[in-house]
Order: C-alpha cells, then sequence, then structure tokens
C-alpha cells in the first residue's frame, strides 16, 4: 500500500544525514508551500520540489 506522508525517516534513509537535519528539510518545505505547522508534507511534493523522480524515491523508500 502507498502512502502519502514523508517522515524524517525518509528523509534520512534518501540523504543518509542526521534526524535533525531530515526535520529540518521538513519545516522548510512547509515554509515554501505555505504550510501551517500541522499540515504534512507528500512524497510528492518533497521529490518535486528537490528534483527526484517519485518512482526512485518509492523505490528506495520500498513503496510499493
Amino acid at each position: 500500500m502507498k502512502r502519502l506522508v514523508i517522515y524524517p525517516s525518509d528523509i534520512r534513509l534518501l540523504t543518509d544525514k542526521s534526524d535533525s537535519y531530515a526535520r529540518s528539510e521538513i519545516e522548510k518545505l512547509k515554509k515554501v508551500l505555505n504550510r501551517e505547522k500541522h499540515q504534512k508534507v507528500t512524497i510528492k511534493e518533497y521529490c518535486e520540489y528537490y528534483g527526484f523522480k517519485l518512482e526512485e524515491v518509492l523505490a528506495v523508500l520500498n513503496i510499493k
């Protein structure tokens, strides 16, 4: 089953960076997307912003 939301653990896996880095990336993207604190960022939005191919990211995250 596919999931919609990207989490810091996903970003850690994709970037091999720290948990604090991953959380800050989500916060930065929320500001760019004009999201409120309680709103989530999708995997697709993350891919579009950073220029990743969605299919490749889903494969790395093992999401079918």
